[in-house]
């Protein structure tokens, strides 16, 4: 025949193996640190509105909604959701946490909180909701959101804005200026 051996080609077919498994292994490794596939990944959002009442309080509400978007389950420890005024700096608008107008604290471990509403499972998303009656609203707010993760990850605090529609918009039919 050709001259090889069971011996030989064993060793052979071991080495090409061994070669195969090296690279996929090596494949593998950066495909999961290019892709971040087992990372932790969420994306936060926030909806805001007012209602004004008879006694002119208001109720003002807030919807904090954290999306998992990665592929691996969040697991949150906590989550707080703070109202503040504003504060100008020069031309910019800041959150004024020297006063705050409401804050909600989310914890896991509350009773009170029953269900899955700390375990947010890949493409799934929880409401985290703030209603608070205020004796009045400035005309700007802030609305700072966090969260802290039992994975290690530390997020970044959201810092939402919401600021009062005018009573007094312009007319859309230029009835007025007829």
């Amino acid at each position: 025949m050709l001259g090889l051996s069971v011996e030989d080609l064993h060793e052979a077919s071991g080495f090409i193996v061994d070669v195969v498994l090296l690279l996929g292994a090596i494949g593998a490794a950066i495909k999961f640190r290019l892709f971040n596939i087992l990372g932790f990944r969420w994306r936060s959002d926030l909806k805001c509105a007012h209602y004004p009442l008879p006694n002119s309080s208001v109720i003002f509400a807030a919807d904090y909604t954290v999306n998992n978007a990665g592929q691996r389950p969040l697991r949150l420890k906590n989550v707080t959701i703070r109202l503040t005024g504003a504060r100008q700096e020069g031309t910019l608008l800041e959150p004024d946490e020297n006063r705050i107008f409401a804050t909600r604290i989310f914890e896991s471990d509350d009773p009170a909180l029953k269900g899955r509403l700390f375990e947010i499972e890949p493409g799934e998303q929880t409401i985290f909701t703030l209603r608070a009656k205020l004796p009045s609203l400035d005309e700007a707010v802030f609305i700072l959101c966090e969260f802290s993760l039992e994975q290690k990850c530390k997020p970044g605090t959201f810092r939402g804005f919401y600021a009062k529609a005018s009573l007094t918009r312009p007319d859309p039919l230029g009835e007025l200026s007829s």
